[in-house]
């Protein structure tokens, strides 16, 4: 399943609620604000547009998706893995261009920077810990975003919360459709921004509350697989997603069900405010809380009371947020598996623990990358094989029909952003 998709998809229709200021503070000069952000949501609507992988390289993908969580069965497959190293390590690596109307994924071990905007690199490591049962993944992603710098991520994230800050919610409505009218219409297919709003309080925070409700019925005629696997799967999803700092204050919350999602921060001067009590600068450091329940078939399967670790990371040449699980959760999960419940499920949580950080990089003369790392640890078992068959009857659905009309859907949302962003600053 992709769910983080349609949050981010989401989360592009809230970017539209900002003002026309926003577009400017992707550079520190007109000029380049609109190269930046041509570069960046153009290499994205490439990134979506006629989607194609040489036939191992699928293979190889369609193979990791269904036993990811049950890696035993794919270990020693070397059909997939593009190099074997003496460690036992298997990795799959794959670059990915836009050429020819077309986004190209290859097996291949890149030997240069990526070059251009919209290229990609992609790492798939698998290695065997000292338990024949116990399996290390790393997921790596490069995208080549072009000379967005660290701070112009910073100056963009200000700008946003600033526009906010002061205005009634029917202005905010209003400049959002004149400032975005293609994203707007882009993301309207899909997506209704059904509540809005943006109250000053007196202790000179700005609280901001938005009720997004997810509408597959408005696409059913064009983009039917995407609609149906909406339906069967993201809509079933229950998720309540909090960022707490160390004294119990909130700074944000999400909460998802029924296709209806829930957004709620607070802001003053451009800069995040906890949601409640006096305003003060947001910690390094804060927890995530995560509630999250799928249907999936016949069975619902979840976490409860998962609580990791979050750090912003706010460097010279980077910016971005990185997350780590180090305790396990409460489980739901059928009876018919209750009892098979053992020391698997807590390894993934075990030493390093769970871990994703999603970041821009800048690099000086090079291509900016929005890297994307995700590690864990996997101990197969029978309640394990069992998750991994749902995930991989959600993954087949999606990839088999929904996949390609997804792409066009997201392919539209940048390319609009690209358009709107452009006509903004010329």
């Amino acid at each position: 399943m992709h769910p983080v998709r349609v949050f981010a998809a989401a989360a592009g229709l809230v970017v539209t609620t900002s003002c026309a200021d926003v577009p400017g503070g992707f550079g520190a000069t007109t000029a380049t604000a609109r190269a930046n952000t041509d570069a960046l949501f153009g290499g994205l609507a490439n990134r979506f547009t006629d989607v194609s992988r040489a036939p191992r390289y699928e293979r190889a993908r369609e193979l990791i998706g269904r036993y990811a969580l049950t890696p035993s069965k794919i270990y020693n497959d070397t059909s997939i893995w593009t190099s074997m190293g003496a460690d036992g390590t298997r990795t799959l690596f794959g670059d990915a261009e836009f050429a020819n109307g077309q986004y190209v994924f290859v097996n291949a071990v890149r030997q240069t920077s990526l070059t251009k905007s919209g290229d990609g690199r992609h790492i798939m490591r698998l290695s065997k810990l000292g338990d024949d049962d116990e399996y290390m993944w790393f997921a790596g992603v490069d995208f080549a975003a072009g000379t967005l710098t660290a701070p112009d991520v910073h100056r963009v994230i200000t700008r946003w919360l600033t526009s906010a800050e002061g205005r009634t919610a029917t202005a905010l409505r209003t400049e959002s459709r004149t400032a975005f009218p293609r994203t707007s219409a882009a993301l309207g297919k899909l997506f209704t921004l059904d509540t809005l709003i943006s109250v000053r309080d007196a202790q000179g925070g700005n609280t901001v509350y938005l009720g997004i409700r997810l509408s597959p019925d408005s696409i059913r005629e064009t983009l039917p697989n995407y609609a149906a696997y909406l339906d069967k799967y993201i809509k079933r999803i229950k998720l309540r997603f909090t960022l707490v700092d160390h004294s119990g204050a909130r700074w944000f919350d999400l909460y998802a069900r029924d296709g209806y999602i829930t957004m709620k921060l607070r802001s003053a001067d451009g800069h995040f405010a906890p949601l409640e009590g006096p305003v003060r600068p947001i910690p390094d450091s804060l927890f995530v809380q995560v509630d999250a329940t799928a249907k999936i078939s016949l069975f619902t399967v979840g976490v409860h009371k998962l609580v990791g670790d979050w750090v912003n990371i706010e460097t010279e040449h980077e910016r971005g947020w990185a997350m780590r699980f180090t305790k396990e959760p409460e489980w739901q999960l059928p009876p018919i598996v209750g009892h098979l419940i053992q020391s698997p499920l807590k390894r993934p949580f075990a030493d390093g623990g769970t871990q994703f950080s999603i970041s821009f990089r800048d690099q000086p003369g090079q291509q900016t990358l929005l890297s994307r790392r995700t590690s864990l640890v996997v101990k197969e078992s029978g309640v394990i094989r069992f998750l991994g068959k749902l995930g991989g009857t959600a993954m087949g659905d999606f990839v088999a029909k929904a996949e390609m009309e997804e792409n066009r859907f997201n392919a539209s949302v940048f390319s609009a952003l690209r358009d709107d962003s452009d006509a903004l600053l010329r």
